[in-house]
């Protein structure tokens, strides 16, 4: 039995409380240490997450729970990205078929029509083949434009800069177009005020989005109607601008008529023909520039297209 006086039995308790404090002391030193490994590493994954250099001076997160967070959020972030690739690839694949097979079914139907049937006239033949031959031609229209958007939007479609005169380009344009402008009477018209209007830019991809909006113009113009085309030069870009009096858009399909495939009225759209593909192009090939497109249009009043190119 041991028998402690007063002055040694605090003096024990005081070394007991001494090392309980030290071993506390410890504890508490080395889970920091391993807390801030911990936190290290955390953070260390969140910035592989995303794609971006770590260096262990850029420690921001205050505890583990706020690099759990942060880790969290970087995997919701990441998995929002891979849901709307998802619905963006099955979109437009469900989009390309459907796409496809209008003009696959017309034409197989035709010629289903005249083989089956060894008694049909002449003249009722040609005119089937000729129907046959027309969604043919759609059909390629399609393929070239699908093969197009997809070389802009991967990267592998180059724009060759060059200058030239974008008054003599439209004026080249209103002319190939007069033709299918005559069928509906609707007046192309070039305005322009005295001055140069030369740009840098691609000249074979400009005149495709100028042909298309042209086009577009006419083919939902009013009978009767016009198409305005205005350069303005503002001593740092050139201002493209095709207007209309024609059937218009309503306001709630104006944010979405440069996707792909997108069709305001798509009964109308694919009695007139076209791949669907014609105004998202010309979207790519102005943004290819550096430059933006635009589309203002009121209902029943008309729509007007401007985009601006540099001088040249």
């Amino acid at each position: 039995m041991f028998h402690f006086t007063p002055i040694e039995f605090w003096g024990f308790i005081s070394l007991l409380f001494l090392a309980a404090g030290l071993g506390i002391l410890i504890s508490s030193f080395l889970w920091a240490k391993r807390k801030k490994k911990v936190l290290r590493n955390l953070e260390r994954l969140i910035y592989i997450e995303k794609n971006e250099a770590f260096h262990e001076n850029d420690s921001k997160a205050q505890d583990i729970e706020d690099a759990f967070k942060s880790l969290f959020e970087s995997r919701k972030v990441e998995l929002q990205k891979l849901q709307q690739l998802e619905t963006y690839r099955r979109d437009y694949i469900g989009n390309v078929a459907h796409e496809l097979k209008t003009p696959l079914f017309s034409i197989q139907g035709y010629i289903e029509t005249v083989l089956e049937d060894p008694d049909i006239d002449r003249d009722t033949m040609l005119l089937f083949l000729e129907k046959a031959n027309k969604n043919a031609q759609r059909l390629g229209q399609i393929v070239n434009d699908l093969d197009t958007i997809t070389k802009y939007e991967s990267g592998f479609l180059q724009i060759d800069i060059e200058p030239f005169d974008m008054l003599v380009l439209v004026t080249e344009v209103i002319e190939e177009l007069e033709i299918q402008a005559k069928e509906k009477s609707i007046q192309l018209h070039c305005y322009a005020k005295d001055g140069a209007y030369l740009v840098n830019a691609d000249k074979s991809r400009i005149r495709q989005v100028i042909v298309n909006l042209v086009y577009n113009s006419i083919k939902y113009g009013n009978q009767g109607g016009n198409t305005n085309i205005r350069l303005s030069n503002t001593g740092e870009k050139v201002i493209i601008e095709v207007a209309d009096n024609g059937i218009g858009i309503p306001q709630q399909h104006l944010n979405r008529v440069f996707e792909r495939f997108y069709r305001v009225d798509k009964h109308r759209n694919r009695e007139t023909g076209g791949s669907g593909l014609g105004l998202s192009i010309c979207k790519h090939i102005v943004e290819a520039h550096n430059e933006t497109i635009h589309v203002m249009s009121t209902e029943g009043a008309g729509s007007v297209f401007t985009f601006t190119l540099p001088c040249g």
